[in-house]
């Protein structure tokens, strides 16, 4: 009797032990997308009077003197053919320079290089591209020296991808400016900077 028993149990405990093994022995089903990619975007790119790379100089005047003035425009295109290219534009003045050049005689002393701090600069947007600033209907950015205008940044909105936009920048000499600027020179970069709009 007891040994009927004792079998019986060990049977009990054998389907036992296969019913806890059965828990990982269920019909199964496995699915996978493959292929997956990331990419990151184009970016922005940047054209200035149809440049990419910018390598022309803007500026190159000589033999400035009181009274005397000049203008130039811009042409500033988003070329990134990506959609979501739009980004935020901006303007600085960066790495300005004053050289006290050759100081003439009627030159006060000491003579620092005073140009920069007499050469008024008008910048605007130039919407008919025709190097005049024609105000109500085009926005000024800024009107002051040079000196005073370098190493801020400008805000020039945002540009579209494929959208061009035009910048004007007249500069002039007050005709009551001294001799405190015979000789001087100024060196000074121009830069934009265009930015990818961040998605939320």
């Amino acid at each position: 009797m007891s040994k009927v028993l004792f079998s019986s149990m060990a049977i009990l405990a054998l389907v036992a032990g296969l019913g806890a093994g059965g828990l990982v022995a269920q019909f199964t089903d496995i699915e996978t997308s493959s292929g997956n990619v990331f990419s990151a975007g184009e970016g922005q790119d940047l054209a200035v009077n149809d440049e990419n790379p910018w390598v022309s100089t803007v500026f190159e005047v000589k033999d400035v003197w009181p009274g005397d003035s000049g203008r130039v425009t811009l042409k500033l295109t988003n070329v990134s053919s990506d959609p979501n290219g739009a980004g935020p534009l901006d303007l600085q003045i960066l790495n300005l320079v004053d050289y006290p050049g050759i100081t003439t005689e009627p030159e006060p002393k000491p003579d620092l290089g005073e140009l920069s701090s007499n050469l008024r600069m008008l910048i605007w947007f130039d919407d008919n591209n025709n190097g005049i600033y024609e105000p109500p209907g085009e926005v000024k950015i800024v009107e002051d020296s040079l000196y005073n205008i370098a190493y801020k940044t400008y805000d020039l909105g945002i540009l579209g991808s494929l959208q061009t936009r035009y910048l004007g920048i007249a500069w002039s000499v007050a005709r009551a400016v001294g001799n405190e600027i015979q000789g001087d020179r100024c060196v000074f970069d121009i830069q934009f900077h265009i930015a990818h709009i961040t998605k939320p």
